[in-house]
């Protein structure tokens, strides 16, 4: 079996980093749109299913780092802190905090299920 040479895997690897922070981004921005166009903040909380679908892929393909997860939450920072910025109409700071600690959760819980996938596949 051939092994792959070290440039190869270094690209790989800075190309996996990259469309993590992107997507991470990319996600984060499509949340803020739709709070901006006015959908509340408990159907906000469904964007946790994105970044877990995205972490599990991202952990998946990255053949099980770890550390390539973090990049989605680096790519997400910051429109997480501009989203954590506003109010609700109680005049707190609770949902929206609550909404980026939600993909925050996804992306913890995305990771646990490519790990609980990759042992699988591996044992069998």
């Amino acid at each position: 079996m051939k092994k792959e040479p070290p440039t190869r895997n270094f690209w790989h690897s800075i190309f996996i980093i990259f469309c993590a922070l992107v997507s991470g981004f990319l996600l984060s921005f499509i949340s803020f749109g739709l709070l901006w166009s006015g959908i509340s903040w408990h159907i906000q909380l469904i964007m946790t299913l994105p970044f877990l679908l995205l972490s599990c892929a991202v952990y998946r393909w990255s053949k099980g780092a770890l550390g390539t997860c973090a990049f989605i939450v680096v790519g997400a920072a910051p429109m997480g802190v501009l989203i954590s910025q506003f109010r609700d109409t109680n005049d707190s700071h609770l949902m929206p905090v609550l909404v980026v600690l939600s993909w925050i959760l996804g992306v913890l819980a995305g990771c646990y299920l490519g790990y609980l996938s990759r042992s699988a596949r591996m044992t069998d």
